[in-house]
């Protein structure tokens, strides 16, 4: 991406199977109180809570929340995403460059008594971190805490100059104050690196010194990685225990990232860590839309995470026109229906249909192709269509002796049904208009709910953190 707009660059059983299906779309639909901290499913698949509930990521890139707002305008933001739907946000501890006295905060605080010191932590600027941690925490929304972002190709938007000048005492210490800090702060999972390939710039020591300090502190939340655009987040840390989650961070088409480590050996589960933000490089809320079903569709059921040019550095970005003005952009009202979608479908049992068993005529290749996901019981089957064109889709993959078909309007979070079919041979469906259009069917005797139904949500109440 163009250096003047993107942080990368500057920064079967029908009975017993509709009883549980039910029974966990009720469960996860309802539910108001999220026990954090976030873990993985047995099976390793998933994210669920504390409570076994599964988890899919709707975030959003909120980098420079911390240091670039104040209390006041870090709520106002908060509260417009938790009734968006978002239940993530991406956020640097500290900032190198972007927020208006950088690495000063919004109170003029300094993350550390000395300049580039990480053994001389300021209490001051951590306590209001704290805050903005908490504060999410009141929310129900998760923060995916990047404790040391590097900057693209370890240059002066991150603190890879200070990490490489910083020895490895110095950083295990970092890692050790970090872990001891936050470990109770239940709605954290951890970010590492940040834009850098850690191992081509020579830091990827240091920052196993910080993962092993927090981890002597902290044995509790899970761990992702942010690298290189390109890379997986396990491309450089390939054996690394303590990688609990893999990524994709792309500016190509995230269909194929996503599909080649779903099909990596051994398996990893990953989400859409970063890719075309909104306002950026001609991006439109469709192609927003279309790289995050994709990515889903391709097996990224952990989720994505959505970005907007001015709000990721509130003002302090390379898209520095107002971020308030952005918080009702189409992007972000058109993306946050991508979570209630799949929120309201036993998206955990969602897996890519690459060999087109499930949609087999009319998926096209390329910027059009259109991607199927079939529930491993047979429940639902999601495709995403892009452009307009008739599809087949073999109805034998739906358990039950039919299937109920809706069409889910991603730009309104409509739904409209369309009918039921029996489940002994192919069907053809055509989109209700010229845009995109995601077509859902479901086993008919499970009777769920029409798709999107999982409204935004009303204010927490009695929100359970695991300490």
């Amino acid at each position: 991406m163009p250096v003047s707009f993107n942080r990368c660059w500057v920064r079967s059983c029908a009975a017993v199977g509709a009883f549980l299906v039910a029974g966990w779309l009720t469960s996860t639909l309802h539910a108001q109180t999220r026990n954090y901290p976030l873990r993985l499913s047995s099976d390793g698949t998933h994210l669920t809570d504390q409570s076994n509930q599964p988890f899919f990521i709707n975030g959003e890139a909120a980098w420079s929340l911390i240091a670039a707002l104040s209390r006041e305008d870090a709520e106002l933001y908060l509260e417009n995403r938790r009734l968006k739907g978002f239940n993530l946000v991406l956020v640097s501890l500290i900032e190198h460059q972007f927020s208006p006295n950088y690495p000063a905060n919004y109170y003029g605080q300094q993350p550390f008594a000395t300049a580039g010191n990480f053994i001389t932590p300021n209490e001051g600027y951590f306590a209001h971190a704290d805050w903005v941690i908490n504060k999410a925490a009141e929310k129900g929304i998760v923060v995916l805490l990047a404790p040391i972002y590097l900057g693209y190709q370890c240059g002066g938007q991150g603190w890879c100059a200070e990490v490489k000048a910083s020895s490895q005492a110095s950083m295990r210490s970092y890692g050790r104050y970090l872990g001891l800090r936050y470990r109770n702060f239940a709605n954290v999972v951890w970010l590492i690196g940040g834009d850098t390939d850690p191992v081509a710039n020579g830091v990827a020591g240091k920052l196993q010194e910080v993962v092993a300090g927090i981890k002597e502190n902290d044995t509790v939340h899970l761990m992702s990685a942010h690298n290189a655009p390109e890379q997986a987040g396990r491309d450089p840390w390939p054996n690394e225990s303590w990688l609990n989650l893999n990524s994709i961070y792309t500016y190509g088409n995230s269909y194929a990232k996503a599909i080649e480590q779903f099909n990596r050996t051994p398996f990893m589960p990953f989400y859409l860590l970063e890719t075309y933000y909104e306002n950026e490089h001609g991006s439109t809320p469709f192609t927003l839309r279309r790289q995050a079903y994709w990515d889903v569709l391709a097996g990224g059921i952990l989720g994505h995470i959505f970005g907007n040019c001015q709000i990721w550095g509130f003002g302090y970005g390379f898209c520095s026109s107002s971020w308030k003005s952005q918080l009702e952009s189409a992007g972000s009202q058109t993306i946050a229906h991508v979570g209630r979608l799949f929120r309201s479908r036993a998206f955990p049992k969602l897996r890519p249909d690459q060999n087109h068993n499930v949609l087999t005529n009319g998926f096209q290749t390329g910027d059009t192709l259109a991607l199927a996901g079939r529930a491993t019981d047979g429940s639902t089957v999601i495709a995403y269509i892009p452009t307009s064109r008739t599809v087949t889709i073999d109805l034998r993959q739906l358990a039950g002796i039919a299937a109920r078909a809706w069409w889910f309007n991603p730009r309104t979070a409509g739904a409209t049904l369309v009918g039921d079919y029996p489940t002994t041979g192919q069907a053809s469906f055509v989109p209700p208009d010229q845009n995109d259009w995601v077509l859902v069917l479901d086993n008919a005797s499970l009777n769920l709910s029409a798709p999107g139904g999982d409204a935004a949500p009303a204010a927490p109440t009695n929100i359970r953190i695991i300490r």
